[in-house]
């Protein structure tokens, strides 16, 4: 074998080894960039795992006080206002007794009213025995009921029965919505539209405000301290949700809410 044979043999050798040791740094680098993102992957599982947690032990907590609102001291004034109806016929007219319980009963009613709407807000009865739509408009009609803005719900859609957990998590955000309406936009009017296609669940809050709604929803994004924007987007993150907002002619703003493969399995509806 020659000297110019034994050189290429060499030559082709060394770069079949020089190959063979890049590819298997290749081979080392994908393994490594695998493994990091198989840990951010777990690392973010692990944290939606204790998101869901948590917010289902914030709604087992808000379930029991509202049950206790609504059984217990919801009872007891209703009992308290049917004695203040009994009282009005025993009682001298003249000097202002029967306008004087007449007022502590309408005062009794009030308190009655304000709580149904704390103990819906707690946790929607509607929600579980009568659907999304059905409780969402239950609760616009509460918030009504307060006269500080006019909310309108409109539905349209198959009927087609919402997933709990999904359910559950939009009631949430629509709430928040409106907390953010009544605190910044100095609204009028709100206009909740609910719409269901066969594959794609959709709410629109729109309210006819100062627009302030949006800054003041991408301020909070930039405060450690603001859970608002951060609850909406977590909840919506959950049930693999979205949320955009957009300005509304002539003024305000409109949240759209869209929630994909939302209806409820055979065993759940």
């Amino acid at each position: 074998m020659s000297f110019i044979e034994i050189m290429i043999i060499g030559t082709a050798a060394m770069l079949l080894l020089g190959a063979l040791v890049v590819g298997l740094v290749f081979l080392q680098q994908k393994q490594v960039i695998q493994y990091k993102l198989n840990l951010r992957d777990k690392d973010l599982q692990l944290q939606r795992e204790r998101l869901i947690a948590v917010l289902q032990g914030q709604e087992q907590e808000r379930k029991r006080i509202s049950e206790d609102l609504h059984d217990e001291v919801g009872a007891q004034l209703s009992v308290l206002k049917l004695n203040l109806g009994g009282l009005q016929s025993l009682l001298k007219t003249g000097n202002g007794e029967a306008e004087r319980l007449k007022e502590t009963k309408d005062f009794t009613d009030n308190i009655i009213q304000h709580l149904r709407f704390i103990s819906q807000s707690l946790h929607p009865q509607a929600l579980d025995n009568l659907g999304l739509a059905h409780a969402l408009d239950s609760f616009c009609n509460l918030m009504n009921k307060n006269k500080q803005v006019k909310i309108t719900f409109k539905t349209a859609g198959n009927g087609q029965p919402v997933d709990r957990e999904k359910a559950l998590n939009v009631y949430r955000v629509v709430q928040e919505l409106l907390n953010n309406i009544l605190k910044h936009a100095q609204a009028n009017e709100v206009l909740i539209t609910y719409q269901t296609t066969p594959s794609l669940l959709t709410v629109n809050v729109e309210d006819d405000g100062n627009g302030a709604l949006i800054t003041s929803l991408a301020d909070s994004r930039k405060k450690i301290n603001s859970l608002g924007l951060k609850n909406i987007e977590s909840r919506l993150n959950i049930i693999g949700g979205n949320i955009t907002f957009t300005p509304r002619t002539p003024q305000g703003t409109i949240a759209s809410i869209s929630v994909e493969n939302y209806q409820a399995s055979a065993q759940n509806s």
